[in-house]
């Protein structure tokens, strides 16, 4: 919103300002405020302009968005900060889209003429503002967030205390949050070129269940014994589901596939209930002691990045939370994090490490320690 209170490309309705009287074949093009556009003024972010001319080559907000990588929020964002930098209107509908108003085409003129070797010309990055006032947001899976991160979240919040750390989970494990997050955490690289993206750790998936389902059904010897079993399986987005398929085929024995959840918390308390086999990652061994590790050739690799905004780099509850993501995902501490394979047997003293990670869960399913 501009200065007098007229909406911007926000909405994309063009609303003419109070007391602003802005004729088709008025020249020079003038601002809201009555000066001639003949320069761009000092201090003005590269980004808007870029989100800016984007779309006014294109002609089209989302497909300008989709060339930048970014959200069509952002692009929406970036343009109506431009616009109240400027204060005047640079774009409106079309019948065809979205095109430059006569001042917009002015201010395309003169950032074209900038672009290249001229980008200095433009303000730096401003210091990092969180995305939401007095929130630290953080984004992951389900089940990396419930089970591995929210035992600890008082440890990252110790060391923010004016701040609230706001853990947002989600199903979808491949889609990123830039727009809504400070800090996400996914299971492959995010395609936006802007952000900052960085390997966290390595996750391990194989077979585990119940003791309680083991001593009822036994052990599965080979992987055509698995038919002979049950298993427990998770339907999400992002997640492998076709994996159970590779190993087993689609076809199945009634009874085979007793519960389908999208949750991994659910398909965790529903295999440590015995209700059957599941693919689990082997952190588990360091969240609960009511699970079995299943010795079968048979295991599944996917890799943790995070990523953030580029202008956060300086931000110090940014950094906080960076330092507390690598210290709970450190290799060195949490074998099965590693980029190789360690088999749940040789984990040692690091189930005895993870803090109140095993106090979490222990208490709600058992005592039964080994």
């Amino acid at each position: 919103m501009l200065q007098n209170g007229t909406r911007t490309v926000g909405e994309l309705v063009r609303v003419k300002p109070k007391n602003a009287v802005i004729k088709k074949t008025e020249r020079p093009v003038q601002g809201l405020h009555g000066a001639p556009i003949e320069a761009l003024p000092a201090g003005l972010r590269w980004d808007d302009v870029k989100a800016f001319l984007a779309v006014a080559e294109v002609g089209s907000l989302r497909a300008a968005a989709t060339g930048l990588h970014v959200a069509p929020n952002t692009v929406r964002a970036r343009i109506a900060r431009l616009e109240d930098a400027l204060s005047t209107l640079l774009l409106e509908r079309s019948p065809d889209g979205v095109r430059t108003t006569i001042a917009g085409a002015r201010v395309r003129e003169l950032a074209e003429r900038m672009r290249g070797a001229a980008v200095d010309t433009f303000s730096r990055e401003p210091e990092y503002e969180l995305r939401r006032p007095g929130e630290l947001r953080i984004g992951a899976s389900e089940a990396v967030g419930s089970g591995w991160l929210t035992p600890r979240l008082l440890e990252l919040q110790a060391t923010i205390p004016d701040l609230t750390v706001a853990l947002q989970c989600d199903y979808d494990v491949h889609t990123e949050r830039s727009d809504e997050l400070d800090i996400g955490l996914l299971f492959r690289p995010p395609a936006n070129p802007e952000l900052v993206v960085s390997k966290l750790a390595t996750l391990h998936f194989i077979p585990f269940a119940s003791r309680g389902y083991i001593a009822q059904f036994g052990m599965p010897t080979s992987l055509d014994d698995l038919l002979n079993h049950r298993f427990v399986e998770q339907e999400a987005p992002g997640v492998r589901s076709d994996l159970l398929n590779q190993l087993v085929g689609s076809a199945r024995p009634p009874g085979f596939l007793p519960i389908r959840t999208n949750s991994s918390l659910a398909l965790f308390w529903a295999v440590a209930s015995g209700a059957g086999i599941a693919f689990m990652p082997t952190y588990v061994m360091g969240v609960t002691r009511k699970l079995v590790p299943i010795p079968l050739p048979a295991q599944f690799k996917f890799e943790l990045f995070y990523y953030y905004h580029p202008a956060a780099r300086t931000s110090p509850p940014v950094i906080a939370a960076v330092a507390w993501l690598r210290s709970l995902f450190d290799p060195d501490i949490y074998p099965w994090f590693r980029s190789e394979f360690v088999p749940p047997s040789q984990f040692g003293g690091a189930m005895r490490s993870t803090g109140n990670v095993i106090r979490l869960f222990e208490p709600l399913i058992g005592d039964d320690i080994l």
